[in-house]
């Protein structure tokens, strides 16, 4: 209570700067955020609806129960969580999870290790925007996704190992089945005959307090940043500056790690780390999709820190195997001319690819049914 009374306070005391980061919050959901995520959001909604993840299962489940130790529908949250970005690997677990798809020990693993930077942010925004290093993007990117999904890979091995005895496996394969059986929409009269425009009202209208709740989020993040962290210390200590935006807000603390002059060598595994910790604003988004389930956070949470240290020493031993890095001097930020409808199209078009294919194999499994 007392915290936040203090933050009020400071609210007070400057007013302007608080005005500013919640303007900025604000734009940065509204121009990117809303636009890149709504779509994936309600499609998705829609889909486990129709059960496509369910289908999807049958088909990825060899592939998935080896490397993750899950069904194949959780190949639907690592898709679009490797895709989307932040935090769409949550909303799709919480709605798994709600369907039935996954039980809570499982949907907890696939929390911990689906949600993911964006790869158009990474190469675009980060990459080539901040850092005028177009070719740091794929360093970035490949120990960004692969220690993540390293950490999906053990989650798995030690959920294997928890699970030795054959007959406690046996029968939590036949509690899924059942639950399963129960939630397919086309075993259930009244589901089935449910009209299609009721079933895109409820996808939007879930999708639309999904979104919402993270452009708040994003401006209560954003103001909590600029009040913690006050614009006269990125001139004083500009690393220490860097550093606490990054701690609450990621966007925020790339940028000033960007412009504080660092040399790459240095620059980078810090960017690294950013990435794979979120910030705190990343991580109360991802809580606030599995709020209403009974999805435990826990993997999720102490894999943040160990992915960020992780991913800052794998970039920092691979950078000397890299052509030489150049100091990034303050004032070099390289801005973005691109809209962000543009550098989002192609992460859209492949997940919109994935999810059709989705549609197209539950068709295919309800024909032959």
């Amino acid at each position: 209570m007392l915290p936040l009374a203090g933050l009020l306070v400071v609210m007070l005391l400057r007013p302007a700067e608080a005005f500013a980061a919640a303007g900025s919050g604000f734009a940065l959901w509204y121009r990117v955020v809303l636009p890149s995520l709504l779509p994936f959001f309600i499609i998705s909604e829609l889909l486990l609806q129709l059960g496509a993840a369910q289908a999807a299962g049958r088909l990825l489940a060899p592939l998935m129960r080896p490397l993750f130790y899950l069904p194949g529908s959780a190949s639907f949250a690592v898709a679009l969580g490797f895709s989307a970005g932040f935090p769409t690997g949550a909303a799709v677990t919480a709605g798994l999870y709600r369907s039935g798809e996954v039980d809570r020990e499982q949907a907890g693993r696939l929390l911990a290790f689906t949600n993911n930077a964006g790869p158009l942010y990474i190469t675009v925004a980060v990459a080539a925007g901040l850092f005028a290093q177009p070719a740091a993007a794929p360093l970035l990117a490949g120990v960004h996704y692969g220690l993540n999904l390293l950490l999906g890979i053990l989650l798995g091995l030690f959920a294997r190992r928890q699970n030795r005895n054959q007959a406690a496996s046996r029968s939590d394969a036949a509690k899924m089945a059942a639950g399963f059986t129960a939630q397919r929409r086309g075993d259930d009269p009244q589901q089935a005959a449910l009209p299609f425009a009721n079933m895109l009202k409820a996808a939007a209208q879930r999708a639309a307090a999904n979104i919402a709740l993270i452009g708040c989020y994003m401006v209560f993040f954003s103001v909590l940043s600029a009040m913690l962290a006050p614009a006269t210390l990125s001139e004083e200590r500009p690393l220490l500056f860097a550093a606490l935006n990054g701690l609450w807000e990621m966007s925020n603390g790339m940028q000033a790690l960007a412009v504080c002059g660092l040399p790459l060598t240095a620059a980078l595994p810090l960017a690294a780390a950013q990435l794979a910790f979120g910030g705190f604003s990343v991580q109360a988004q991802v809580l606030a999709m599995i709020a209403d389930t009974e999805i435990s956070p826990r993997w999720y949470l102490l894999s943040r820190p160990l992915h960020a240290l992780a991913s800052a020493l794998l970039l920092a031993w691979l950078l000397p195997h890299t052509p030489a890095a150049a100091p990034v001097a303050a004032g070099t930020v390289m801005a973005i001319s691109l809209p962000p409808a543009v550098l989002l199209a192609p992460a859209a078009f492949a997940s919109l690819l994935w999810l059709a294919a989705c549609a197209v194999a539950y068709l295919l499994w309800r024909g032959r049914g």
